[in-house]
């Protein structure tokens, strides 16, 4: 329509289609190709491929149906869609079932046991806590933390000589001990890879750290995260309840059957009917035809009477 030379304000475009011919299954293909490009570029449907739908060509036996007009080949076509549909919901079916059968005999059990572990060390590193923290007449927490042997009763102190200790942990694989907080051993550990220094308050359990450049900044880094150990109990504790209801919800979806099962069964029934009817399976035959012997006979006679 826009091309060199044409002058034409407007121009009407007529697409022609010829009922009971090939021009249905042009169509068909061009509709199919479509939504298999739709899927793709919306990411709407579960497949993770598609068939090339320019090899499936038609054999002679459907072009000799399609051009005599028979009906069987738009059903055909339409099975074969429906069918193609029903198969990749069959596959995501399954897919998942392998997934959530994963889940359940090892996913969940594996997370609960480590959420149940870490629920046990949470709640006696919070114990520590309370056992190991002194408290002023006004019920205010005493500061006071043991590095190197040296113990340290002001903030501002303790974070300096925690910077001055970091190169400890300089090239090295494991991290460092360096001292002990209000009844955890304090650890640190450098990561050259993120430029990183991270200390560890190890209890029952291990409880990161980032630390930073600010020595004060540091200090109240170690109080907050003990300080957060009851919300960690609280947290776990409801993780594994949530945990315990995935899991159920998984067992009962896995009991689950395929819900198009039987309108895929009789789809494919039907879809081999037609196949049949339509000779589908008979590719590529060629039938030679030799005369008999008598009509070859009766033609060699009719050909002399001719000559003479």
């Amino acid at each position: 329509m826009i091309r060199q030379g044409n002058t034409n304000a407007e121009v009407y475009e007529y697409r022609y289609v010829t009922e009971s011919s090939f021009d249905s299954y042009m169509w068909q293909l061009l509709e199919t190709k479509q939504k298999f490009i739709g899927q793709v570029m919306t990411s709407k449907s579960p497949a993770r491929s598609a068939d090339d739908l320019d090899d499936a060509a038609l054999s002679y036996a459907e072009v000799k149906a399609l051009a005599a007009g028979n009906p069987m080949i738009k059903e055909k076509m339409d099975l074969d869609i429906q069918v193609a549909r029903l198969k990749t919901l069959k596959t995501a079916y399954n897919n998942e079932h392998y997934r959530l059968e994963d889940a359940i005999t090892q996913g969940f059990p594996a997370e609960m046991r480590k959420t149940a572990q870490q629920l046990e060390n949470a709640k006696a590193d919070t114990i520590r806590l309370q056992q190991n923290t002194k408290r002023d007449a006004d019920g205010k927490d005493v500061f006071a933390i043991t590095l190197m042997d040296t113990i340290y009763t002001k903030r501002e102190d303790a974070g300096k000589a925690l910077l001055g200790l970091l190169g400890m942990a300089m090239n090295r694989t494991e991290p460092v001990s360096i001292g002990r907080y209000k009844g955890f051993d304090l650890q640190i550990a450098y990561f050259a890879i993120d430029k990183m220094y991270l200390a560890y308050l190890v209890g029952s359990g291990i409880n990161p750290v980032q630390l930073g450049a600010d020595a004060v900044g540091n200090t109240v880094r170690l109080d907050n995260c003990l300080h957060n150990l009851p919300q960690s109990v609280t947290d776990l504790e409801s993780k594994l309840v949530q945990l315990q209801k995935q899991l159920e919800n998984a067992k009962e979806q896995l009991a689950q059957p395929f819900a198009q099962a039987d309108e895929l069964a009789e789809k494919n029934k039907r879809l081999a009917e037609l196949e049949a009817l339509l000779n589908l399976n008979e590719k590529d035959i060629v039938l030679d035809t030799v005369p008999d012997e008598d009509q070859q006979c009766r033609s060699d006679n009719r050909q002399r009477g001719q000559e003479r």
